[in-house]
């Protein structure tokens, strides 16, 4: 697993701006990030996400909203 200091991140497009539909968008996200955290040779890729304190942000995107998740709080929180 990372150490404390290190930073990632992941994003996925919702082709909505329902957040009903964001389903599908959020889990692209958290699979791109525990792919980045969990170790190469991992079987329990997740197991990288638990206990894990994530910052999520939702912002406008074209037709829809871009999903992001990070490992850093955002600057100014």
């Amino acid at each position: 697993m990372t150490g404390p200091e290190e930073n990632y991140s992941a994003e996925a497009e919702a082709s909505s701006r329902d957040p009903h539909d964001w389903g599908r968008a959020m889990a692209l996200a958290l699979t791109r990030l525990a792919e980045q955290l969990a170790p190469e040779d991992s079987e329990d890729m997740h197991a990288s996400l638990v206990d894990r304190p994530l910052h999520l942000r939702i912002s406008d995107h074209e037709s829809g909203v871009m999903i992001a998740l990070s490992t850093q709080e955002p600057s100014g929180h």
